[in-house]
């Protein structure tokens, strides 16, 4: 009988939190509610606070869902093309995936991921909320990791920080046109001259050591 009531309130759960996150991706951060969320999940609003105690810990824990789905699918990607595709392949892969008409619910992913981290960068306390007060987590760990995989050899620390760097301010342009949906066949193309502009950075910094 418990195993039961346990797995129905992990359903409740899951499904307030995929809730939040289709609010904050159709309406923003600051429209969301603990009413807005129980209407979308079709569940009462005590609901809301009896497995999330606040609405600070369900937007949380939506950042946590939001990231965990994202990672995963960063992850696969990353799998299937390691050790066989280039640097720029992989990046290409990245973008590709996401712009795919198969793989919409991920723009929505890429909607909510941007709206916390561009709020986390005004407010002090939302930050800490989000990230951790000593966490230095962002949704872009994984290109950090394939930085560091492909040219950790070659560049120091410091220099994998600027590249690493470089490549989320061109994520935050692109996922604004990739929200809006705007034509594919050019953002496909200049994403790829984004990637060779990534590329002859490095080259730069690799030449500059030797």
């Amino acid at each position: 009988m418990t195993d039961g009531r346990e797995q129905k309130g992990n359903k409740t759960k899951e499904a307030l939190l995929h809730a939040t996150i289709a609010l904050i991706a159709e309406n923003g951060l600051e429209a969301l509610s603990a009413n807005s969320i129980a209407k979308k999940a079709n569940i009462s609003k005590a609901s809301v606070f009896h497995h999330f105690g606040s609405m600070e810990t369900i937007q949380q824990e939506a950042f946590i869902l939001t990231d965990s789905l994202m990672g995963e699918a960063l992850e696969e990607i990353y799998q299937n093309a390691r050790g066989t595709d280039s640097f720029a392949d992989i990046m290409l892969k990245y973008f590709l995936f996401f712009i795919d008409e198969k793989n919409n619910d991920y723009l929505n992913l890429i909607n909510v991921q941007m709206q916390f981290v561009m709020k986390s960068s005004y407010d002090t306390e939302f930050e800490e909320l989000v990230f951790g007060k000593d966490s230095e987590k962002t949704p872009f760990d994984f290109f950090e990791i394939l930085v560091n995989d492909f040219y950790g050899d070659k560049l120091d620390a410091n220099d994998l920080e600027l590249v690493n760097d470089l490549i989320i301010v061109h994520i935050n342009g692109f996922a604004a046109f990739l929200i809006s949906k705007a034509d594919q066949e050019w953002l496909v193309s200049i994403w790829k001259e984004n990637i060779k502009m990534i590329e002859n950075y490095i080259e730069s910094l690799i030449e500059s050591k030797s």
